[in-house]
């Protein structure tokens, strides 16, 4: 069994991580609704140069401090040093909303131990809002303690995912889930997984999902007291992560969810 990073150690890092958004919302802010320029990745998804520095700003700063730490991010791909460990790095998470003017996109920044999320940031920088996970610790909203929802019937429950168009495949076991539960909203990106932690909606539902999609909001989601995994209950680690990913309030909603999710024969 891999043990655990020591306590000084976390606070450490920690420090760092949430010291990163007084790097990363000027660069956003000084682009928002001016119509900055778009161009298509590889894969077809939109970048920004607000991406792209904002990546490169967070990297620098992160290896200023741990110059021997590795980084995934979704602009400039993967630093490794063979250290155990790892930043993932999602600049601007929501580029089409950024782009268009919308506010709900979020900047995310995670630390894995043996790639295992032990730090999670949601920064939400339009909204001014900060949601800090942290490995054995309660989550926190602009230094709040936050909890998710007690809900645990599944007909009662407000299921959030950012659209169906990017379930693709994986969208008729969605529409599933959907079916069963009270409300479906779309939209948000990575604000549903902070919005769930604060207890402002229930579930939340996604595939095709990438590392750097994800990683931040399990430690969120789980110092609030909800439960997040893959659909198919696995944990998500970088090892055999299968993109997608099932957030809920409560262990009882989750356990409904999971089996809402299974296509029946």
């Amino acid at each position: 069994m891999v043990s655990g990073p020591d306590t000084s150690t976390i606070s450490s890092i920690a420090d760092l991580a949430t010291s990163l958004t007084k790097l990363s919302r000027p660069i956003i802010a000084s682009s928002f609704r001016l119509n900055p320029e778009l161009s298509q990745k590889s894969d077809a998804s939109p970048v920004t140069v607000a991406d792209v520095t904002v990546e490169k700003t967070l990297r620098e700063a992160i290896h200023s401090v741990f110059p021997d730490h590795n980084i995934i991010g979704e602009e400039h791909g993967e630093t490794t040093n063979n250290s155990p460990f790892t930043w993932v790095i999602d600049p601007i998470d929501g580029t089409r909303a950024f782009s268009c003017g919308n506010p709900m996109f979020g900047t995310l920044i995670a630390v894995l131990h043996e790639n295992n999320p032990v730090i999670g940031i949601i920064d939400l920088p339009m909204m001014h809002q900060t949601w800090i996970g942290i490995d054995g610790q309660d989550t926190r909203l602009n230094g709040e303690l936050v909890t998710t929802s007690s809900q645990t019937m599944l007909d009662q429950a407000r299921l959030t995912t950012t659209s169906g168009h990017a379930l693709g495949g994986d969208y008729p076991r969605f529409e599933q889930l959907s079916r069963a539960t009270m409300v479906t909203g779309f939209g948000g990106d990575c604000a549903n997984y902070a919005h769930l932690a604060a207890g402002w909606c229930d579930l939340v539902a996604e595939s095709h999902l990438n590392a750097h999609d994800i990683m931040a909001a399990i430690p969120v989601i789980n110092g609030a007291g909800g439960r997040i995994t893959q659909w198919d209950g696995r944990a998500i680690t970088l090892d055999g992560y299968d993109g997608t990913a099932l957030a809920s309030a409560t262990p009882s909603l989750h356990d409904k969810a999971i089996i809402a999710l299974s296509l029946q024969a």
